[in-house]
């Protein structure tokens, strides 16, 4: 897979995650919501529970949003804009060869 693809595949994936557990945190309010009472006390916390629920589920579904705005996002990027391959640790092996990283490390121990 390229680094594209696999970008794609996150985005997609937490999107379909978040909502799942956006899904999940709706059913339970709406459990807590009808769950009746006869104890003031019992009833407030189950309202409570509710609306801690509706608000995760909430921020599940934000989540989901954004990285489904993500996802769609990236397909149109052009793949050479994320490159698979980085130069950056090419150039540091090239720059310094091996021998000389012994030179430097038994030169610092002498000193």
């Amino acid at each position: 897979m390229t680094a594209k693809e696999l970008v794609l595949r996150h985005c997609k994936k937490s999107a379909e995650h978040h909502s799942a557990v956006a899904e999940t945190e709706t059913k339970i309010a709406k459990a807590d919501v009808a769950e009746a009472h006869t104890d003031q006390i019992l009833a407030q916390g189950h309202r409570d529970l509710a609306g801690q629920h509706s608000a995760r589920a909430q921020h599940h579904q934000a989540h989901a949003k954004h990285f489904t705005e993500m996802h769609q996002g990236l397909a149109g990027i052009a793949p050479e804009l994320l490159d698979e391959h980085s130069n950056a640790g090419d150039e540091l092996r090239d720059s310094v060869v091996g021998h000389d990283l012994f030179k430097n490390f038994l030169g610092r121990e002498a000193a």
